[in-house]
């Protein structure tokens, strides 16, 4: 069993997991920086036929999480300046907090995705097997 234990949404928001079933990825393209297929995601699971894209423009909502993000990223650096390096100037931070953001924006992005998608989607156990009997029916 791992730090984070599967079933939990923190789980599938850090592994870009299914929500409901936390077997298959969010995401075709594993890594964040490859642009190859870098917006494209699933329709469905094929573990547990959990549709990904809920409702047409679903994502939208995603960029408010965005946005709460990328503000959590430069006040956390703005900490870090504080303690490691006190007497800093603020074009340095502004340099360092804005380069880092855009840098980490691909990786923002996806997680944003994963995590409005489990704040509707909840964890089901039971989900695979379920799935499996309704489509041998």
């Amino acid at each position: 069993m791992g730090i984070i234990p599967k079933g939990t949404k923190l789980y599938s928001i850090l592994f870009m997991k299914c929500p409901k079933c936390h077997e298959e990825g969010l995401f075709e393209n594993k890594s964040a920086y490859k642009m190859d297929k870098f917006f494209s995601m699933p329709e469905t699971c094929d573990k547990c036929g959990q549709k990904f894209e809920l409702d047409p423009g679903f994502y939208y909502g995603a960029m408010y999480v965005s946005y709460g993000v990328g503000i959590a990223w430069m006040v956390s650096v703005f900490v870090a300046f504080m303690v490691l390096y006190p007497s800093f100037s603020l074009n340095v931070y502004m340099l360092v907090s804005v380069l880092s953001l855009i840098g980490l924006t691909p990786i923002f992005f996806k997680l944003s995705r994963a995590v409005w998608i489990n704040f509707f989607v909840k964890y089901d156990k039971s989900a695979i097997e379920d799935f499996q009997k309704e489509k041998a029916n």
